[in-house]
């Protein structure tokens, strides 16, 4: 099922510790990994598997970074904690956990006897030539950004099998590596998209085909792209070619809240990003984010958190 992480805050310790590279790093920059890693493989620019387990010193040297593709984290044995943007997210055994493209990622910590578990890295381009929207395997990612899949320990046997034979693929060489690796990616996501819809039957969550569901996965998409300069519903309404009334009104039938306040949750967590992790002033802040000013930028930061950019730079 569909387990919701209550979001804990990041430790005073840790915020001594903040510090991220604004550029998203590209799947060659993660190829680090490979000094980490009990079992690491590659396959050109397509993806990066990496296996963690208790000698990965992975978790040694947490730093924020972003990624510009899709991550996928399996936990098998011992609790995985990281942190998605601000909010810590703990990835118990038998479960997964996806993180969209540029969210800020850092490893913390692990609990347990052992650790067992794997990190695989997508790249957007092999992504798109799977011609599946990876949104749509976390069916509920529009309802909570803090959502963890836990299946059962057969179920995650079954994935990690698709994970050995990316693995053995990525190590063989073979003319037809890439059509394996995509084959093998697709049959895993479908899988995965299965389960979830076996956790959501009776919930009255979306189905993956429906025509709410593309209009929220075509507006989530857009909003994540421009979210940095464009905080009205106009603009992404006018993408999509259709009213700003009707789409406030299908996100808001479909996701339980309006167009306008899944922007502000946006344009509000990468605020809060930039504000502890870049180093830069508020007024950069404003700058980077499209606010007029500085002042403009602060009323509108209080009003959705009641603190301002300084107050909450400060904590």
């Amino acid at each position: 099922m569909y387990k919701k992480i209550s979001a804990k805050r990041v430790s005073p310790f840790m915020k001594q510790k903040r510090q991220l590279d604004d550029s998203p790093l590209r799947l060659a920059q993660i190829a680090r990994l490979k000094n980490v890693s009990d079992d690491y493989s590659h396959l050109g620019q397509d993806y990066i598997l990496s296996h963690i387990t208790t000698n990965t010193s992975y978790f040694y040297a947490p730093v924020a970074r972003r990624f510009d593709g899709h991550t996928m984290i399996i936990g098998v044995k011992g609790t995985i904690k990281i942190t998605i943007d601000l909010d810590t997210v703990e990835v118990p055994p038998n479960s997964v956990v996806f993180v969209a493209p540029e969210r800020v990622f850092k490893p913390i910590d692990w609990e347990g006897e052992e650790l067992d578990g794997y990190l695989l890295f997508l790249s957007n381009k092999f992504v798109y030539d799977l011609n599946i929207d990876l949104n749509a395997i976390n069916t509920n990612i529009f309802t909570s950004a803090k959502a963890v899949l836990t299946l059962s320990p057969e179920k995650v046997s079954l994935l990690i099998r698709y994970f050995e034979l990316l693995h053995r693929n990525a190590t063989e060489q073979n003319p037809y590596n890439r059509h394996i690796a995509r084959a093998l990616m697709s049959a895993a996501a479908y899988q995965i998209m299965a389960y979830g819809e076996e956790a959501e039957a009776g919930a009255g969550m979306l189905k993956p085909n429906s025509r709410k569901l593309n209009y929220v996965q075509n507006f989530l998409r857009l909003v994540r792209a421009h979210h940095k300069r464009e905080r009205a519903i106009g603009f992404y309404a006018e993408k999509m070619f259709i009213s700003p009334k009707y789409l406030s009104l299908i996100i808001k039938e479909a996701t339980g809240r309006s167009a306008a306040e899944w922007i502000d949750q946006y344009v509000l967590q990468e605020a809060k990003n930039l504000l502890c992790y870049s180093g830069k002033n508020v007024q950069q802040v404003a700058y980077e984010l499209n606010f007029t000013n500085q002042s403009s930028f602060g009323k509108y930061f209080k009003h959705l958190t009641g603190l301002s950019p300084t107050q909450f730079q400060n904590r």
